[in-house]
């Protein structure tokens, strides 16, 4: 398990009690840095409002944490249901664990660079920037690495070998789900950032390729979470074709032997095969080697709408203020 999995099986049904009573302390200590140092030293082209940013950021990690970890779970167990000898999907290993404090090491790093350069310059706001702005960080990069990891771990599940059927696709349908969940995640902190940046930050060049790859980044984490799993099953299809057309052969060599030298009786009991095998080709042709259905793609791509809404939202409120 994750460092966050771990501590929401240790409080249990506390964890969203800790987690509101995170939030209400981050408020009050922003409000308090906020009173102490009375006017902010803000950096031009910057809004105050962005030191509340990495708080909601935060919280919002740790509130989705737990529905995630459950969806993994079940996508887990749905591939466990699939492996040969009742063999475990879920053993994490000690390099995994010291990657993932190493890669919330280089978060908390990433964000106490980037919060020299938020709106406070100075004062217990700026020290209340850093801090929270380290900490966010540090779990946006365990978060990352988990992904990644849960990725390469379902990729290697895969490659070892697992009792899949062309038709099982649905069986894996959780994993869909799972990359949904994931990318859906993505976007809503994307749409959260935005809401709080400047309107002459928006504006910029830089802020529109910026979000616009986040955008990118979150559908391509999707598509990567199913692309080992269409692997397998289209590896599956392949070898139930091969095994159909070599029973399809033998059958038509046996109805060709049947046809000059047989009753007609016997004739059609030999066409009967050549017939059932047919339409079980075209079964296999056409079974799906993708584990999600329409629905699950739509609500993606209609997702990527939220951020689209909020920066056009936040442009005209900043062209209402500036007229």
């Amino acid at each position: 398990m994750s460092l966050l999995a771990r501590l929401d099986n240790f409080l249990g049904p506390r964890y969203a009690a800790f987690v509101v009573s995170l939030a209400m302390l981050m408020g009050v200590l922003l409000a308090l840095a906020w009173y102490v140092d009375g006017r902010i030293q803000q950096r031009e082209g910057l809004s105050p409002w962005m030191l509340c940013l990495d708080p909601v950021i935060l919280v919002y990690i740790l509130a989705l944490h737990p529905f995630m970890h459950r969806r993994w779970v079940r996508a887990m167990r749905s591939l466990e249901a699939l492996a040969p000898h009742g063999r475990s999907a879920g053993r994490a290993g000690t390099a995994a664990r010291r990657g993932e404090w190493a890669a919330m090491m280089l978060g908390m790093l990433a964000g106490l660079a980037l919060a020299r350069r938020g709106p406070a310059t100075e004062g217990w706001l700026w020290l209340y920037s850093e801090a929270v702005s380290g900490l966010t960080f540090a779990l946006l990069g365990a978060t990352i690495y988990g992904s990644v990891m849960r990725s390469r771990q379902l990729a290697a599940f895969s490659r070892s070998g697992l009792e899949l059927k062309v038709f099982d696709g649905h069986l894996l349908t959780p994993f869909a789900q799972w990359g949904q969940g994931l990318s859906l995640v993505f976007v809503g902190g994307i749409s959260l950032s935005l809401l709080f940046q400047s309107y002459q930050s928006l504006r910029s060049v830089e802020s529109v390729i910026i979000y616009g790859c986040l955008i990118v980044v979150a559908m391509t984490l999707f598509f990567m979470s199913m692309w080992t799993v269409h692997v397998a099953l289209a590896k599956a299809q392949y070898k139930e074709l091969a095994r159909v057309r070599s029973e399809l052969v033998r059958a038509r060599e046996a109805l060709v032997q049947k046809r000059d030298c047989d009753t007609a009786r016997t004739v059609q009991d030999t066409y009967l095969p050549v017939v059932i095998l047919g339409v079980y080709e075209r079964q296999v042709l056409n079974a799906s080697t993708w584990p999600f259905n329409l629905a699950i793609v739509g609500r993606v791509f209609a997702s990527v709408g939220a951020p689209l809404v909020v920066y056009l939202l936040k442009l005209a409120f900043g062209v209402g203020r500036v007229l």
